[in-house]
């Protein structure tokens, strides 16, 4: 009896930049909410890497798992929340780049960074406006009630945070979290073809100091800038839309541009030796993207949405939202 052929045309290519046919299609009525949320999501896994002590690489392996989970047709942030896929996206991340933490520690850490959203820790906002405030038309920001009774300085905030409890591993709040991280964990390997070891090797960072050897740069501070660079590229998708060999060039032009380091341009860019002709404008697009995070006259939202929680677009809302027993649980 002859074996099925029943997987003989199953296509297993890794498409390691997403087919603008396919971009084109997933974008969304309100892209600046989905970028908001992008936003958001990657600063809650980048402030919940830096209190795990992880290195840059499960960071940036994180980000492109959560990018690349909600590039999917049926992955839109009014079905899953930032909060589940940014857990489940760092617990992954850890797995495929071998750095072991435990579950408990990771719930932890966001449990700790949910609250310091909720403070709106580094904020701005005053009193009468420090509960559910509108940031656009379908984006709303969530605070804790304790700023509805007077305004807390950061430093109060901090003691705040710094004298609570971590709360006990087999309560009903913990069990909560600890489903949602593997739940999601679940879809986000269903959704992503349980094929994720290639991520590791296909980070900018991975080609940057090598490119910096090859062009013979050796200033320090060109070779940080470069590298907060390509850290700041994991915040938007540019994972999913450009090779990294681009974004990594990108980075290196802008800190030689910034420490005044001349760079071949004759008989042609520099940049071609590494990537091929013809790439001048994703190179600049890019570039545009990477300086325009943080720019509060470029980007309106971008330093709420880092720093404060938004509330999901979750239908009936998600399990941290307002309302729910996690939310409720923190006053």
């Amino acid at each position: 009896m002859s074996e099925p052929q029943s997987n003989a045309n199953v296509d297993r290519t890794v498409h390691q930049v997403i087919p603008n046919s396919v971009l084109c299609n997933k974008l969304k009525e309100d892209s600046a909410a989905d970028f908001l949320y992008r936003i958001n999501g990657t600063s809650i896994i980048f402030q919940s890497a830096k209190l795990l002590r992880l290195p840059s690489s499960v960071y940036a392996t994180s980000a492109t798992i959560f990018h690349r989970f909600y590039h999917r047709e049926t992955c839109t942030f009014d079905k899953y929340d930032v909060w589940s896929v940014a857990m489940a996206s760092i617990l992954l991340a850890c797995k495929v780049e071998e750095e072991v933490r435990r579950i408990r520690e990771i719930i932890i850490v966001f449990i700790h960074v949910y609250r310091r959203m909720r403070l709106g820790l580094g904020s701005v906002f005053e009193k009468s406006s420090t509960y559910n405030t509108k940031l656009s038309s379908n984006i709303s920001l969530a605070f804790s009630d304790l700023l509805r009774e007077k305004n807390l300085t950061d430093e109060e905030k901090k003691n705040i945070l710094r004298y609570i409890r971590p709360i006990p591993q087999y309560g009903i709040l913990y069990k909560e979290w600890e489903e949602q991280i593997m739940d999601t964990e679940n879809t986000i390997l269903r959704e992503l073809g349980f094929v994720l070891y290639w991520i590791p090797g296909s980070h900018p960072h991975t080609f940057l100091l090598y490119f910096m050897k090859m062009l013979g740069i050796d200033e320090k501070a060109v070779a940080q800038y470069a590298w907060n660079c390509c850290n700041d590229s994991c915040r938007l998708d540019l994972c999913v839309r450009y090779p990294p060999e681009m974004t990594a060039c990108a980075a290196i032009h802008l800190a030689c541009i910034k420490s005044d380091v001349s760079l071949p341009m004759d008989p042609r860019p520099w940049w071609e030796s590494f990537v091929g002709q013809g790439k001048s404008q994703d190179l600049s697009n890019i570039c545009n993207a990477i300086l325009a995070i943080g720019d509060v006259d470029c980007v309106e939202g971008y330093f709420e949405a880092s720093n404060t929680y938004l509330i999901s677009l979750v239908k009936d809302g998600s399990f941290c939202d307002p309302g729910s027993y996690s939310w409720n649980a923190m006053e």
